[in-house]
């Protein structure tokens, strides 16, 4: 269990650092094994805040085709749950398939 909550805290960490390289109007929320990306500016505090504009479910179906795109299939609000399976170089691929679709975003492609 440690080692399944540390890999989701390095993609958190990653997703934050992306969110900061990139300057996306976004935020990654989670705990223990599990994180959520939003295109938020700040983490929502409660379930009405978390519910995406229509702006940002934009974005959010673009980063999803882009992820799935990069080999990764993730559910509709960007929640996604690490397993035992995962090892640090599928979260890694994952931090870097995040950033370029920040990037794509931003360029609106």
């Amino acid at each position: 269990m440690e080692r399944v909550n540390a890999l989701a805290a390095r993609a958190r960490e990653g997703i934050d650092e992306a969110i900061r390289s990139t300057g996306a109007r976004a935020c990654v929320t989670g705990g223990g094994s599990l994180f959520r990306v939003h295109f938020k500016a700040s983490p929502p505090m409660n379930y009405r805040e978390a519910f995406p504009t229509p702006e940002e479910s934009r974005q959010l179906g673009m980063l999803l085709d882009h992820l799935f795109e990069q080999g990764f299939l993730m559910i509709n609000t960007c929640t996604a749950a690490v397993s035992t399976v995962t090892g640090a170089a599928e979260i890694d691929a994952l931090v870097a398939a995040v950033e370029s679709g920040f990037r794509r975003i931003q360029r609106g492609t």
